[in-house]
């Protein structure tokens, strides 16, 4: 491995942005809290102590923060200190944490792109080395985004026949769904022909749209291509590390995404997380992928002009469903000063009972089947079952410290596929083409000259 997988800097998610991630202010807080002191099992004090625990800022942690840490402090005497700070800085904080092992922090929450960096760097600890007890319930692909060397996937030559170890647990299950209006799909659509279809027949010019995309070069437009690759049996790499985009697949997977364009506004390459969401939420769009974070949203009439009517599920298929994952996950720091406290509280919070009420807490993206899967729970937070069923289809990036460079290659030739096709109106197959080869010999080159791969 080079000196360099450790000096890179990781490139931020566009999805994760304050506002997107709302929890309505918290409102079920203080009936959880409640609940709390009647349900909880019971836990035996460990005598005080403290952790703390550092994360960016995103308000998908603030049930965490305001609820939880107060009840595990509450139920085993252990104090949580909670600091957080923009994406990049944490970024750059928390690795220099481990890589120095300064003992700043106990809990790192991160980005699950940052698992490979981190545990081949020793910036976190083995958890298994730590005893870490696994809940059975949390569910796999999601728990999977916490081995290192990765349990499926391709590996870098350094580690390919290492045992893979768990060094981060999953607490929040992050992953693109399907939001729909129900006024133009009574039934959430199974394939992308059903999407097409509708939006072949009802949209309309000045809108409502049938579909819409982030077009921005880079991640965003890479997260809007995924789930329709992985639908398609395509891959962004395969397991020898040759991107698994280009061939048919790959070309149909953009090529389907292309021929919306009659039905998507017209701005589309310059959209975002913020524009492609406003569009669903003020009734001019009929669907779209995204993260969890926008389902706390879609009910609020200050948000949306369409509060009730967006239902959501997996990602459509076409051979077969394959969203986009992207965890919320935490390590215990390499130079942790109590983390057997820090394990505590990760084997506490990801227990089967604490994610049943972090579930009712809004709806949050809980990790285990039982609590989103919950007929009570989802009554109320129809997007929970949804999440589980894209967690349980989804398919994970690359498992590699150079995955953001990759992703910022493929993202900026399909950002110029997309303009070319909105300028020229046809031709999509020959664009599709061209772009992705390109795309993929770029990427070839560059996996070649960082060693490791092929």
């Amino acid at each position: 491995m080079t000196d360099s997988i450790f000096s890179r800097q990781y490139s931020r998610r566009s999805v994760l942005k304050a506002g997107l991630y709302g929890v309505a202010g918290l409102t079920a807080a203080p009936a959880i809290l409640e609940a709390c002191a009647s349900t909880s099992p019971s836990t035996s004090s460990t005598g005080g102590g403290k952790i703390v625990m550092g994360t960016f800022t995103d308000n998908a942690m603030t049930p965490i923060r305001d609820v939880f840490n107060k009840r595990f402090t509450a139920e085993t005497g252990i104090q949580v200190q909670y600091n957080e700070t923009n994406y990049d800085a944490w970024y750059q904080a928390s690795k220099n944490d481990g890589l120095n092992k300064t003992g700043a922090y106990d809990i790192y929450v991160m980005d699950d792109s940052w698992v490979p960096e981190f545990a081949a760097g020793k910036v976190i600890q083995s958890l298994d080395k730590l005893g870490f007890q696994v809940n059975p319930d949390i569910l796999t692909n999601g728990l999977n985004q916490g081995y290192w060397p990765p349990k499926v996937g391709a590996k870098m030559k350094d580690f390919a026949s290492a045992t893979p170890e768990l060094y981060a647990i999953v607490i929040i299950d992050d992953v693109e769904i399907l939001y729909y209006n129900k006024d133009f799909f009574p039934t959430a659509p199974k394939t992308w022909d059903d999407i097409a279809a509708v939006a072949a027949a009802k949209a309309k010019p000045n809108g409502p749209f049938g579909w819409s995309a982030r077009g921005v070069k880079g991640n965003p437009i890479v997260q809007t291509y995924l789930p329709l690759l992985n639908s398609y049996g395509g891959n962004f790499v395969n397991n020898d590390w040759s991107p698994g985009f280009a061939g048919p697949e790959g070309v149909g997977a953009l090529e389907r995404l292309l021929s919306f364009i009659p039905y998507m506004p017209s701005g589309v390459a310059e959209f975002d997380t913020d524009q492609e969401t406003q569009s669903l939420l003020q009734g001019k769009c009929m669907a779209l992928t995204e993260y969890t974070g926008l389902s706390h949203q879609v009910d609020d009439a200050s948000a949306s002009k369409v509060a009730g009517k967006i239902n959501m599920a997996a990602t459509p298929s076409q051979e077969k469903s394959g969203p986009a994952i992207g965890t919320f996950i935490c390590g215990i720091a390499s130079g942790a000063k109590n983390p057997q406290g820090a394990k505590k509280y990760l084997e506490w919070f990801t227990s089967a009972q604490i994610q049943t009420d972090f579930a009712k807490t809004n709806g949050s993206a809980a990790v285990t089947k039982s609590a989103l899967t919950d007929p009570s729970i989802a009554s109320q937070y129809r997007w929970l079952p949804a999440i589980a069923d894209a967690v349980n289809n989804s398919v994970a990036k690359p498992h590699t410290p150079d995955e953001p460079k990759m992703e910022d290659i493929l993202g900026t030739r399909l950002n110029e596929a997309l303009v070319q096709a909105l300028q020229r109106k046809s031709g999509y197959t020959a664009i599709a083409q061209a772009k992705l080869t390109q795309a993929a010999n770029e990427i070839t080159a560059y996996l070649k000259q960082q060693g490791g791969y092929i």
